[in-house]
C-alpha cells in the first residue's frame, strides 16, 4: 500500500463536525504558507525515518500495526497546540510559538528514539534533548537553515523554553508540562493502537476531546475522558514499553554496538534509521528476529536490564490533577537464557 504524504491530511467525513477533529487542525498547519520552511527542512524531513516506538516498532506486530513515525508525531502535537491555542483565544504570535513547538519538540531524536538512547547518552555525552538544541541553534549542518527561519520569525529562547517545558502557564507552558499534555495525549493513543488497532478511525476526535477536558476550563465532566485515558497511559507502558518483549528490544539497541564491535560516531545521531539499516544491518534483523520470536544472540543470555517500573493510577476522590497519580521505580530483570538456538521467545504482549 502506497505511503500517505505527510502533507495530505485523511477528509473527514461529511457528517462530522471538521473542527473537532484532530485533521482539521493539522490541515490548518499543513495549508499555510508559514510553516511550509519548517516542513519542509531536512532537520523535519529526517524525523520521517525516526519511528515512534523505536526498536519496538520492529519487534512487534506488522507493518500495519507500525506506530508510525516522529514526524507523524509531532504534526499531531501542532495540531492539538493550534486547537487549544485558538480555543483559549491566544494572540496569533502566541498561537503561532506554540506551533512551532509542537512541530520542533522531538526534532533531535536519534534514530531507534528512546531505545538506543541510554547508549548514545553514555558515549556521546547527551541525548535526544541536547541534540535537538543544537539543531534549532544551528549548531549542527542539519538545522542551517531551520535556525535562520526560527532567527527571523520566532523568539527562539521562547521556543526553547516550550520545548524543555519551562515555559509560564500563562503562556501556554502547561500545553507541554501539564500531566496529561498534548504531546503525551498523542503519544499514548498512538502506541494504544498496537492493542486496539481498529480504534484508529476514531483516533482523530479523541484525541481533541482529551486536550479540551485536559486543557480547556470550560469542559463539563471532563473526569471520564481523562479517567481512561490516564488507565490507557497504564497499559501502554506496562503491556507494551517495559513488557519482556518491550525490554529486550531496547537492550539489543543498547549493547550492540558494544558487542558487535561498531563504532556509534556523533553524526549517527542525526541520521534517519534507513542510514542505520545500512550501516547496522544486524542490529535490525535481531529486532525483526525478536518479533518472529527466534532471538538467539548468545551475549544477551541472561543480561540483566534495569528499567523504570510505572503505575499510573486513579485518586478517585480527587477532582483536579491531584486525581491522576502515579509511582516511579527502579526494577530489574534478567533476559532468558539464548545461548541454544533452539530457545525461542516466549513472550505475547499484544492481546
Amino acid at each position: 500500500m502506497q505511503q500517505r504524504s505527510l502533507l495530505q491530511t485523511t477528509i473527514t467525513k461529511a457528517e462530522e463536525a471538521p473542527e473537532q477533529t484532530l485533521g482539521y487542525w493539522r490541515a490548518d498547519i499543513e495549508q499555510d504558507s508559514l510553516y511550509q520552511t519548517i516542513l519542509k527542512s531536512q532537520a523535519f524531513q529526517r524525523l520521517k525515518g525516526v519511528s515512534f516506538l523505536g526498536a519496538l516498532d520492529y519487534a512487534v506486530g506488522s507493518k500495519q500495526m507500525h506506530t508510525g513515525s516522529r514526524a507523524e508525531h509531532s504534526l499531531n502535537v501542532a495540531a492539538l497546540a493550534n486547537f487549544v491555542a485558538t480555543r483559549r483565544q491566544y494572540t496569533p504570535e502566541l498561537k503561532k510559538h506554540l506551533i512551532v513547538a509542537g512541530l520542533l519538540h522531538d526534532i533531535g531524536h536519534p534514530p531507534l528514539s528512546h531505545s538506543a538512547e541510554p547508549f548514545i547518552k553514555k558515549h556521546i555525552g547527551y541525548g535526544h534533548h541536547h541534540a535537538g538544541e543544537k539543531i534549532l541553534k544551528g549548531q549542527h549542518e542539519l538545522g542551517k537553515v531551520l535556525n535562520k527561519w526560527l532567527s527571523e520569525n520566532t523568539d527562539l529562547p521562547f521556543l526553547i523554553s516550550l520545548i524543555g517545558q519551562n515555559a509560564l502557564d500563562i503562556d501556554g507552558g502547561d500545553l507541554f508540562s501539564s500531566p496529561i499534555n498534548i504531546d503525551t495525549i498523542e503519544g499514548i493513543t498512538r502506541s494504544h493502537q498496537l492493542f486496539n488497532p481498529a480504534s484508529e478511525p476514531s483516533l482523530s476526535r479523541k484525541r481533541i476531546e482529551i486536550a479540551a477536558a485536559s486543557l480547556l476550563p470550560e469542559v463539563n465532566n471532563p473526569w471520564p475522558k481523562l479517567d481512561q485515558f490516564w488507565k490507557m497511559k497504564h497499559q501502554v507502558y506496562n503491556g507494551l514499553i517495559t513488557s519482556n518483549r518491550g525490554l529486550v528490544a531496547d537492550k539489543l539497541s543498547q549493547l550492540y554496538f558494544q558487542h558487535e564491535n561498531y563504532g556509534l560516531s556523533e553524526q549517527d545521531i542525526f541520521a534517519s534509521e534507513r542510514q542505520w539499516k545500512k550501516r547496522y544491518a544486524t542490529l535490525f534483523r535481531g529486532l525483526q528476529s525478536i518479533k518472529s520470536q527466534r532471538l538467539n544472540i548468545k551475549w544477551m543470555s541472561g543480561e540483566q536490564v534495569t528499567y523504570t517500573s510505572r503505575c499510573y493510577y486513579l485518586e478517585e476522590t480527587e477532582r483536579g490533577f491531584t486525581r491522576y497519580q502515579y509511582t516511579k521505580n527502579v526494577a530489574t530483570t534478567l533476559l532468558p537464557d539464548f545461548s541454544l538456538s533452539s530457545r525461542q521467545l516466549q513472550f505475547a504482549i499484544v492481546k
